[in-house]
């Protein structure tokens, strides 16, 4: 019995360590993928002069999970709320983030970079895109040196744990 208990607290205080993990594994990447449709948004904004809601649509079917679904709830709250840009876009986010390993500066970045879409001119557009994928880029270069530091700490903390909990009820 004290090893099948022993198995399951290792087990579990592992998996945590591996979840743990796998936020600073992620973070990265949903950082690239916000920086990749923030360049979509800009291309169709400038060139394809592509209404926001039809963008939003397009991108929820181009870009991976998790992104995806902001934009799905995006082009959902505009086509089907009819709700105005702005509150769709913070609605969005705020519906979106707990799926999501970014942290609050990102959000604040994308918040903001919300605020402003559809409300300029397509080059005071592309300033604030510009601005956003500068932001992001920074998040992101911290974002890796956070992953490199952390990750294995957290997969290894994690088994550690669970030993740890093991020795002291043995």
């Amino acid at each position: 019995m004290k090893i099948i208990g022993s198995l399951f607290i290792l087990f579990a205080s592992t998996a945590a360590g591996l979840i743990l993990a796998r936020r600073f594994r992620d973070r990265p990447r949903e950082i690239r993928q916000w920086r990749s449709a923030l360049q979509s948004i800009e291309a169709e904004i400038i060139y394809g002069r592509v209404p926001v809601d039809q963008l939003a649509e397009d991108l929820s079917k181009q870009i991976p999970s998790p992104l995806n679904y902001f934009f799905t709830l995006l082009s959902t709250q505009l086509r089907k709320k009819g709700l105005p840009l702005q509150e769709a876009w913070l609605n969005s986010v705020e519906q979106f983030w707990p799926r999501t390993a970014m942290k609050i500066p990102e959000k604040e970045i994308i918040l903001q970079f919300g605020t402003t879409l559809g409300t300029e001119d397509a080059e005071n557009q592309k300033k604030h895109i510009q601005l956003a994928l500068a932001h992001l880029e920074r998040e992101e270069s911290d974002a890796r040196q956070s992953q490199k530091s952390n990750e294995k700490m957290m997969r290894s903390l994690g088994f550690l744990t669970g030993v740890l909990v093991i020795l002291l009820f043995i």
